[in-house]
């Protein structure tokens, strides 16, 4: 039936309130991860663990956690081993992104300080950079280096310029300020070398391939990106960092079944630990090494995959009845 005039502005009415909502219903998502953001260390990459991690074993004891007035976990011991790859899973509602958020914030005791653990909860922000910058952006003393040796580069042209046409009169006052920045170039050649910051660019588009950005892609603004790319972004920044503690809120949600594949492949090989939440139950087969269970407000560990935990389970709950 043709609608009336009336009916028209009636609908149009309709969407810019459901608009209104769905606007203001981001914008208090934004808020809440920038105020959880803003409760966390920034993490980055960190070169002063070359050749071998500091943290080992994690072990946090007799911790609870608390929202909103309500207890999701109460009185849990639970020791992470250092390169164990855990599966948390549970019932919808019963803390499993709190717990992450939780040790996120260092806010559980047993968590040393220095403690690297990166939640991959939000998008990166849209911007001007591209994927692959963003990425790179990640190793900050790498990109400090990199500005400065351009900055120091150019400075020493221009010294050795106004030498040449000026044949200025103060020439040991100009050797000494060429010698310091030489010297200062070759500290930073030497570090950038220690950091293998030349390999950095090659392993940034290496991890966005895998999760299926095209070259074109890569070179491209994070601010033209959907939120669902945005959030490929920083999954990749995560593993480019590799934090000492990696916590994954269901990771898959934003990928096609290429990246889902690559993904596995990359975190069987991940060195450190992490913890993942997932619903898949194939992906969580493949890349957990134990599994812990929460359930009635208590943490279980399972050594093995999840196929191995509802067995283990099964056969614990028949010798109940």
């Amino acid at each position: 039936p043709l609608l009336s005039s009336r009916d028209k502005a009636k609908l149009e009415r309709n969407k810019r309130k459901e608009d209104r909502q769905r606007e203001a219903q981001y914008q208090m998502h934004v808020a809440e991860m920038e105020a959880l953001r803003a409760g966390m260390p920034p993490v980055y990459v960190n070169h002063s663990n070359v050749g071998g991690t500091t943290i080992r074993d994690i072990h946090m004891e007799n911790f609870s956690v608390t929202v909103g007035g309500r207890d999701l976990i109460q009185d849990v011991t639970l020791t992470l081993a250092f390169g164990r790859h855990y599966g948390l899973v549970g019932r919808n509602g019963t803390g499993k992104t709190s717990l992450l958020r939780a040790m996120a914030q260092h806010a559980i005791d047993g968590i040393p300080k220095n403690c690297q653990i990166l939640h991959v909860e939000q998008e990166v922000t849209g911007d001007d950079t591209t994927a692959l910058q963003c990425v790179l952006n990640a190793d900050v003393e790498r990109v400090q280096l990199m500005q400065e040796e351009a900055q120091l580069g150019q400075l020493l042209k221009d010294l050795e310029y106004e030498a040449e046409s000026k044949q200025s009169l103060d020439k040991s006052k100009g050797d000494v300020d060429k010698d310091s920045i030489s010297k200062r170039l070759e500290e930073i050649y030497k570090r950038l070398e220690f950091i293998d910051a030349d390999a950095a660019e090659a392993r940034a588009a290496s991890i966005l391939a895998g999760l299926s950005f095209t070259p074109e892609m890569q070179c491209k603004n994070t601010k033209s990106f959907s939120g669902g790319w945005r959030m490929r972004i920083a999954l990749a920044r995560a593993l480019f960092i590799e934090p000492d503690l990696l916590l994954l809120d269901e990771p898959t949600n934003h990928l096609d079944l290429h990246a889902v594949l690559w993904l596995e492949t990359y975190l069987l090989k991940w060195p450190k630990t992490f913890i993942v939440v997932s619903h898949a139950r194939e992906f969580l087969n493949t890349v957990v090494t134990d599994v812990l269970h929460l359930h009635g407000k208590k943490l279980h560990a399972y050594k093995g995959d999840y196929d191995t935990f509802e067995r283990t389970r099964e056969r614990s709950t028949s010798r109940i009845r």
